[in-house]
């Protein structure tokens, strides 16, 4: 976690965890997920061809130069209140210069494949690969997944099975609550991601809102949808898995469904410069 902050990593999460699962209640005309319940859903039919499962959940984690991340990612799996022995950790080393893959093994991942490709969509496609739980969950190297984690996508994901194509959640950055990133984190985790998600899932049915870093869906889904484009490289490449998931259902986002993440980017390039990155390529690929 970046060194200049107050307070560390440990001590933020627990300031910040109260708030952060206390749902912000909408005004009825925000509440786009309640005015539009109604609208019919795409069925999710039944799977393509069996598959194995010998785990219940495949955790990916696609890492290129994470050696400073990827140790905190891991343990914080370990702690996870779901067992241990019914999720596996696949990381996928995308041509790292440095010992992301030594440390993964180091701290317990139980499966290290280097993918030669570069680009996030390819190692999340080598990780499905991979994967052998009945559920393929990704997490992003540089994230810390609260303790209920993977609890909460089993169960929710198992309720809505029939309903959504895959669920997502939203990304938390370690800032201080005071700290404009934080406002803005806040206002599109509660208001700006559910609306479009509701638009884009629901109404135009083309996926809605998925982050990268922070998703799942049944192994079974992504063989329906014949996996994942490839040909995006980082900017765009969770809208477009959104947009594939859209051909079979809808994504649920779920703004409680969070994950611990830095803000180096912000850091490095700037809130406004980021956002704008970001929406330009959602909006680019969700109207192509």
């Amino acid at each position: 976690m970046p060194e200049n902050k107050k307070t560390n990593a440990v001590q933020w999460m627990n300031n910040v965890s109260d708030y952060l699962n206390k749902p912000i209640p909408l005004p009825p005309i925000l509440d786009l997920e309640k005015l539009i319940s109604d609208l019919r859903y795409k069925k999710i039919e039944g799977p393509l061809t069996p598959l194995v499962h010998t785990k219940k959940i495949s955790v990916i984690i696609p890492a290129w130069n994470e050696e400073q991340y990827i140790g905190i990612a891991l343990d914080a799996l370990h702690q996870q209140s779901f067992p241990r022995d019914d999720f596996e950790i696949v990381v996928i080393d995308n041509v790292s210069t440095d010992r992301t893959s030594a440390i993964a093994r180091e701290r317990g991942a139980d499966k290290v494949v280097f993918e030669p490709c570069k680009g996030t969509n390819s190692a999340r496609q080598r990780g499905i690969h991979e994967a052998q739980g009945e559920i393929v969950a990704f997490l992003d190297a540089d994230c810390v997944p609260p303790a209920d984690w993977l609890e909460k996508i089993y169960i929710t994901l198992h309720k809505r099975r029939s309903k959504c194509a895959a669920i997502a959640g939203s990304y938390v950055f370690h800032v201080e609550p005071i700290d404009h990133i934080f406002f803005a984190q806040e206002a599109y985790r509660w208001i700006v991601m559910p609306a479009m998600a509701s638009i884009f899932g629901r109404v135009l049915q083309r996926g809605g809102v998925l982050i990268g870093g922070n998703f799942a869906s049944f192994r079974e889904n992504f063989q329906r949808i014949n996996g994942i484009d490839t040909s995006y490289t980082f900017f765009g490449d969770d809208a477009s898995i959104a947009k594939k998931f859209g051909e079979i259902g809808y994504v649920e986002f779920d703004p409680t469904l969070f994950v611990y993440t830095s803000d180096r980017r912000f850091i490095r390039e700037g809130l406004i410069k980021t956002n704008w990155e970001y929406t330009k390529n959602y909006f680019k690929v969700m109207l192509k």
